[in-house]
């Protein structure tokens, strides 16, 4: 039976989740008892203190129940008061998207950040509206855009009754289903569907996964095509050596190809301040296991001591590359990501690895590229600098940590998103 006790043993432990599911589950009924109500509210004044003084890390693990919490009052299951509610709608904003909040930050005009989520969700409705007309007057059968020459795809958002989505059309049907693969490992992407048309021609339906807007949503789908769309028509790249089957050609290429698809990553500013590691890690992944099928890319796998950001085998299982992702933060932090590659990652038997860096705080790019090539230069494992091999990628030889006589290529490859 659910008691005052029961609160507060899990607000002691800042059991946050087991209290919110509670009142997920017995709602509004839970405020005829007087001490209930009085504990539930205590509750709140405690999960409010913690999350305004939570770390980066606290706050994330707090997310997806502070998103319950939310539902809770929009599905009027358990409804907040005016004060809870601002404080969550401060804590919810801009991580969950403004369509979410808008029907209640509405009713907040006197608040900043509210009239910043009805502006910012007015504006975004009025240019869905322009893209809607501008679409109207411009559109013509999917089956005559197939027929365009060198377009291969299209995109647009649609919307009905506040439901929104993006639709993809595809020059060839027959890659619907590979492209729909690999829309689906965006983060930001919740639903894929494959939509049969009258006329014979099929396209897709995407969905926003929440919290994402479906403005980045769409985003993202279109650098995800763009990316796949631009490889040659001789792929997959990658070439098998007799001798070692581990190809030196393969490594090179798909070193320019993590180098392109960073490139390419750059020309979507506004994506970047959303991003951390493991959303840039998940673009490379996708992108480059769709470019052979004699080798798989995986993220966030078990190798050696630890998930290995990326990497990537052969049929045989043997690994071409194992690289790690990090953000720009100063030589230090590089300095360790170095070793956290080699002490846990490279195995004795890796003959190939690079660290991807994202520089999106730091202007002076050029200063972040000399200090990063000379903190590589310096580091106690580096053997030689073999040179700049493109604009933002350079070449060195490194040991093996635990034998001096094993070599290691490093490659290390900079972008910048400022």
């Amino acid at each position: 039976m659910l008691s005052q006790e029961i609160i507060y043993q899990n607000l002691h432990a800042r059991n946050f989740a087991a209290i919110i599911n509670i009142l997920h589950q017995n709602g509004n009924a839970l405020n005829s008892e007087t001490s209930l109500d009085f504990a539930i509210n205590l509750f709140m004044d405690e999960l409010f203190k913690y999350a305004s003084n939570a770390s980066k890390i606290e706050l994330n693990e707090l997310n997806h129940d502070l998103d319950i919490l939310f539902m809770c009052h929009t599905q009027k299951k358990y409804l907040l008061n005016d004060d809870q509610l601002l404080k969550l709608i401060h804590l919810l904003y801009p991580r969950v998207a403004v369509e979410f909040l808008y029907q209640v930050a509405k009713s907040f005009s006197l608040d900043s950040v509210c009239n910043e989520i009805v502006q910012s969700f007015d504006n975004r409705k009025m240019k869905l509206e322009k893209e809607k007309i501008k679409y109207s007057h411009q559109r013509v059968q999917s089956s005559e855009n197939y027929n365009v020459r060198g377009k291969k795809f299209e995109t647009d958002i649609r919307q009905s009754d506040n439901v929104y989505w993006v639709k993809v059309f595809l020059r060839s049907s027959e890659l619907l289903d590979i492209v729909a693969k690999h829309i689906r490992k965006l983060s930001s992407v919740g639903l894929v569907n494959i939509t049969q048309k009258e006329n014979g021609n099929s396209d897709l339906t995407i969905y926003a996964r929440r919290p994402f807007s479906i403005e980045e949503t769409h985003e993202e789908v279109n650098l995800t095509l763009e990316n796949y769309f631009s490889r040659s028509p001789t792929d997959p790249i990658f070439k098998e050596e007799v001798i070692s089957g581990i190809s030196e050609v393969a490594y090179f290429q798909i070193l320019d190809y993590m180098l392109k698809l960073g490139v390419g990553l750059e020309g979507f500013r506004s994506l970047a301040y959303k991003m951390d590691e493991e959303r840039y890690r998940d673009y490379f992944v996708n992108y480059l296991d769709s470019l052979s099928n004699n080798h798989t890319a995986t993220g966030e796998t078990f190798h050696g001591d630890g998930k290995s950001d990326i990497l990537i085998r052969n049929r045989e299982k043997e690994v071409l590359l194992v690289a790690e992702c990090k953000l720009w933060n100063g030589q230090i932090y590089l300095s360790q990501a170095i070793d956290q590659l080699f002490e846990r990652y490279v195995l004795w038997r890796d003959g190939k690895a690079a660290l991807l860096i994202f520089n999106t705080k730091v202007a002076g790019f050029t200063k972040v590229i000399e200090t990063a090539v000379e903190t590589l230069k310096t580091h106690r494992l580096c053997i030689s600098f073999e040179g700049q091999r493109k604009e933002t990628s350079f070449s060195f030889t490194f040991c093996n940590i635990k034998d001096n006589k094993k070599l290691v290529k490093l490659e290390l490859l900079l972008f910048n998103f400022l």
